[in-house]
């Protein structure tokens, strides 16, 4: 990739800052993380449990929900959040339960079966990503390491990028 660089120039064509241009990094770097991200969703789909399935089951790992809390997590409409928890029921993944603050509401959890699915789907991801990164040189694998300590921090909601470029 080419480096190219913007500067901001006074008249007397003294260089006042020099911010490189970082769109075609960016481009680079969002295609590749989505090429990956699809390619690991896809490794660990089966019938019963496809990409958005797994993604609900592991929204409830950490406690219940209610199926708008859930449609609100995964950005889609309670409607067709509502279709996947049904079919989650069906799998046996997740069960309903009342609220016991307020019998109105149902809550949405993760049930033994579900967990233990969710978590084999999550194992062969991880040695999908792990036979793909054997195959690299010890220096490749620590440029990736270094990558993904940039990228998570990158994608901290608390970060700031002063913790970046330190």
């Amino acid at each position: 990739m080419a480096k190219t660089s913007q500067h901001n120039t006074a008249p007397d064509g003294t260089i006042l800052d020099h911010t490189p241009d970082t769109g075609p990094l960016a481009a680079e770097l969002r295609v590749a993380i989505m090429r990956t991200s699809r390619r690991i969703r896809a490794e660990a789909a089966t019938g019963e449990l496809s990409p958005g399935r797994y993604s609900v089951l592991a929204g409830l790992m950490g406690a219940p929900r209610t199926v708008g809390e859930l449609a609100a997590r995964e950005q889609i409409a309670a409607p067709s959040m509502t279709r996947i928890v049904n079919d989650l029921v069906v799998a046996g993944f997740v069960s309903r339960g009342e609220n016991p603050l307020d019998k109105r509401q149902v809550r949405i959890s993760i049930t033994s079966l579900g967990s233990a699915a969710l978590l084999q789907a999550r194992s062969m991801r991880t040695a999908w990503l792990a036979q793909r990164l054997a195959a690299l040189t010890p220096a490749q694998q620590a440029t990736l390491h270094e990558a993904s300590m940039i990228l998570q921090a990158m994608s901290a909601p608390e970060m700031g990028m002063q913790e970046v470029k330190a």
